[in-house]
C-alpha cells in the first residue's frame, strides 16, 4: 500500500526526494508545463510509491519545482508547487477558490460548471463538475487519489455542496494503477437531478452518465446553432443526450433528428426533449451514426444543417493516421449529407489532432464529398475548460461551422 501523509507537516518533511533532470530538460518544464516524463530523469525512481511528494530538480541542482510521483507511469511527476509553497489542505483550497472565481467572473449567476479542470487549474490529475449543490469528481492519478481527503475538504469548504460523486471509471486511473469505482462520497444524491443551461433544462445521470454526468465542454458553442438552425431540417449525429438537437430546436428548427448508439443516452435525451417541451419537433433514432446516416441519406436526401460530434477516434497518438481516417470518412459522408448552402457543426474531441490538422481533415472531406466548403468559425472547449498555454494538451475540442456550397 501507498505510504500515508500528512499534508499539516512541514514541506521537507512531505518530500519523499528529490528528483534530478537530465541535462537541458528542465526548459520546457520552466516555461510552466506541469509534465516530467520518466526518461528526462536521471536515474531510476527507486523507492518512491505511486502518489508520494518529490521535488525536482535541473541537473546541476537547482529545484525546477514540487509534484506527486508515479514510477508506473509515463508521466512519471506532474507538477503542484514551483516557487516553494507547502503542498496541503490550504494550497488546494485557494486554487479550488481561485477557479471558482474565474467562473463566477464569466458565468455569473450560473451554477453547473467545470469547476475544476485539471492541469488548467494547476491541479492535475483533479476534474470536478458543478450540478447546481451536486459536485461530481474525478480523480484520475495517483497523487490526486492520495490527496482525496485534502480535496474533498477543500471542495466542501469552497462550495458547501449537498453531496459529492465519486466518478472514478475512467480508462485513465488503470493506467496509474488505479482502481475503477463510482460511489457517493458525502451527501445524498437523487436518481437524477434537473439543470439549466443557456436557457434550458437537462436530466443529469451523476452515476450513469457518461463521464462526469453531462458534456459541458461545449455549452458556449451551442450558440453556433442561433442563425443558421432556424426554419432548417436538422441531422444530429452522436446526439448522446440530446443537447445539439435541443439547441437547435430552440435556433427554430422546424424539424431535428437526433441519432446515437446509446439507448441509455437516448432514454436521457427523450426526457430533456420532454422537459423543455420539444417533443413535437425533436426525435431520437437508436442507431449506429455510419448506417443511419447511409439511410437517413437514401435517394439524395439532404439536409439544412448537420451537426457531428463523435466521440474521440484517436486514444493515443499511436493511432493518430487510424483516427484521422476515421474523421475524414465520417466528414466525407456529413458534408455530402448538407443541402447546397446549408451548414454543418463538425466537432473533434481528440487532442491528439490539433486544429491544423483538423482543418486539414476537413479540406480533404470536402474534397472527398465534391463539395466547396467554407469555414464560418472555429471554437474550442468552453471557458470553465481554459486552456493552460504552456500545455497545448489541454486543448481539445474543436468546434467548427461550415457553410456547404
Amino acid at each position: 500500500m501507498p505510504r500515508p501523509y500528512l499534508f499539516d507537516t512541514d514541506l521537507p518533511e512531505v518530500i519523499i526526494k528529490t528528483l534530478r533532470l537530465n541535462k537541458k530538460e528542465d526548459r520546457r518544464i520552466r516555461r510552466g508545463h506541469p509534465w516530467v516524463f520518466s526518461n528526462e530523469i536521471e536515474g531510476k525512481l527507486s523507492g518512491i510509491e505511486p502518489g508520494d511528494i518529490v521535488g525536482v530538480s535541473d541537473h546541476a541542482g537547482r529545484p525546477v519545482g514540487t509534484g506527486y510521483a508515479n514510477p508506473r507511469s509515463l508521466i512519471a511527476v506532474r507538477i503542484l508547487a514551483r516557487h516553494g509553497e507547502e503542498i496541503g489542505r490550504e494550497l488546494v483550497t485557494e486554487r479550488v477558490r481561485q477557479a471558482r472565481r474565474m467562473r463566477e467572473l464569466f458565468y455569473p449567476g450560473r451554477d453547473t460548471y467545470r469547476a475544476v479542470f485539471s492541469e488548467s487549474d494547476l491541479l492535475p490529475g483533479l476534474v470536478v463538475d458543478r450540478y447546481s449543490g451536486w459536485l461530481s469528481v474525478q480523480s484520475l492519478t495517483a497523487g490526486i487519489e492520495r490527496m482525496l481527503p485534502e480535496v474533498i475538504s477543500a471542495l466542501v469548504e469552497v462550495y458547501a455542496p449537498e453531496g459529492i460523486v465519486l466518478r472514478n471509471d475512467s480508462r485513465q486511473r488503470q493506467l496509474e494503477g488505479l482502481p475503477v469505482e463510482k460511489k457517493l462520497a458525502q451527501g445524498e444524491l437523487p436518481e437524477r437531478l434537473v439543470v439549466e443551461l443557456a436557457g434550458l433544462k437537462f436530466s443529469v445521470d451523476l452515476m450513469g452518465g457518461q463521464k462526469t454526468g453531462f458534456f459541458l465542454d461545449q455549452v458556449d458553442n451551442y450558440s453556433l446553432l442561433d442563425k443558421v438552425a432556424n426554419g432548417a431540417e436538422v441531422l444530429d449525429l452522436f446526439c448522446h443526450t440530446g443537447a445539439w438537437s435541443l439547441y437547435a430546436a430552440k435556433a427554430g428548427a422546424r424539424a431535428v433528428t437526433g441519432v446515437d448508439s446509446s439507448a441509455h443516452a437516448l432514454g436521457t435525451a427523450a426526457v430533456n426533449a420532454g422537459l423543455n417541451g420539444m417533443t413535437d419537433r425533436v426525435g431520437f433514432v437508436e442507431d449506429d451514426a455510419f448506417k443511419a446516416l447511409k439511410r437517413l441519406t437514401a435517394g439524395g436526401r439532404t439536409y439544412g444543417v448537420v451537426v457531428s460530434d463523435p466521440p474521440s477516434f484517436i486514444k493515443s497518438r499511436a493511432k493518430l493516421a487510424e483516427g484521422l481516417k476515421g474523421y475524414r470518412d465520417i466528414n466525407t459522408k456529413v458534408i455530402a449529407a448538407v443541402r447546397p448552402g446549408g451548414f454543418l457543426v463538425s466537432c473533434s474531441c481528440s487532442h491528439h489532432m490539433d486544429r491544423r490538422e483538423f482543418l486539414e481533415v476537413l479540406r480533404s472531406s470536402a474534397s472527398g464529398a465534391g463539395r466547396t466548403v467554407r469555414l464560418i468559425e472555429m471554437r474550442s472547449q468552453s471557458k470553465d475548460h481554459p486552456v493552460l498555454v504552456a500545455a497545448p494538451e489541454t486543448e481539445y475540442l474543436k468546434s467548427a461551422l461550415l457553410q456547404v456550397l
